[in-house]
């Protein structure tokens, strides 16, 4: 079954519907603390080549509204895997949007500075005057158990699209999994399988993007193409390079949803033309 790896644009409540709801309607200005999970892309782990203390390491970095204090945590390898952040904002998706603005920032000087990988895994907050929190991490599966002895390996012809994909499940950036997916969906928008396709609500939820439901669902492959071509073409400046692009948190999240999508309308399809073949009668005369 597919899943999405990417779910930046959810935020799940992990304090009671009351207590959240206080938290909601309070619009002034007030602390919230707001700590991320640091991951390793390549190791996949959740923690960064950096060393830190047992104790913990205070920084101050730089924000819209002045200096936000940084606490960094070490886990029992004593590597780099979380980051504190206390700001002042009137709601949790503004603390949010702060704190992941500085963080991201001050991630990146390292990644130039040491020449490793370094990622964003996922991200809690706290509103202390409320007692309100949230969470967004991702969630590992379950393992599957195909029938693999039911699988006829794939035509040559798929091959290639197959691998397109296959980048895009492997992507660890929203970015680079909706250039792979976006092609899988114009190598496929030709194909006879593709004819049936349609955005439906239950792909929308499963890829969280929910928010584009009234502009997305019922689209056919071709409308899903031309409403995702703004947000790939955007990825690519012109000559055919990767645009340097500096996203701020909404953007991000609205290019991890349309991703998302795209993932998964990709492999709908590619299992889509798989079966057809596996349904299509055997031609006069083949062996």
């Amino acid at each position: 079954m597919w899943i999405p790896y990417d779910i930046r644009g959810s935020l799940k409540p992990e304090s009671p519907a009351g207590t959240i709801r206080l938290s909601r309607t309070d619009t002034s200005p007030r602390e919230f603390l707001v700590g991320f999970f640091l991951r390793n892309p390549v190791t996949q782990a959740w923690e960064l080549d950096i060393a830190i203390p047992a104790s913990g390491l205070e920084l101050t970095l730089p924000g819209p509204g002045g200096p936000l204090p940084l606490r960094l945590y070490g886990n029992e390898a004593g590597k780099l895997a979380e980051a504190i952040l206390r700001v002042t904002a009137a709601s949790a998706e503004a603390a949010l949007a702060q704190a992941h603005g500085a963080l991201q920032a001050w991630l990146l000087r390292q990644v130039v500075e040491t020449g490793r990988g370094m990622a964003i895994a996922g991200w809690r907050i706290a509103d202390t005057a409320h007692e309100a929190r949230w969470r967004c991490t991702p969630f590992r599966p379950s393992a599957m158990a195909p029938d693999f002895g039911a699988q006829a390996p794939l035509v040559p012809d798929l091959l290639p699209l197959a691998e397109l994909f296959q980048r895009a499940r492997n992507a660890p950036d929203a970015a680079s999994r909706m250039l792979a997916a976006y092609a899988v969906l114009c190598g496929l928008r030709d194909r006879p399988a593709a004819n049936d396709f349609r955005v439906t609500q239950e792909m929308l939820i499963h890829a969280g993007a929910m928010e584009h439901q009234a502009g997305l669902q019922g689209l056919d492959l071709a409308a899903l193409i031309a409403a995702l071509r703004p947000e790939h073409d955007r990825l690519v400046a012109p000559g055919g390079l990767l645009a340097a692009l500096s996203d701020d948190l909404a953007a991000q999240q609205r290019l991890a949803r349309l991703a998302n999508l795209a993932d998964l309308a990709a492999h709908r399809l590619l299992l889509a033309q798989i079966r057809a073949r596996a349904a299509a009668p055997e031609p006069m005369g083949a062996a």
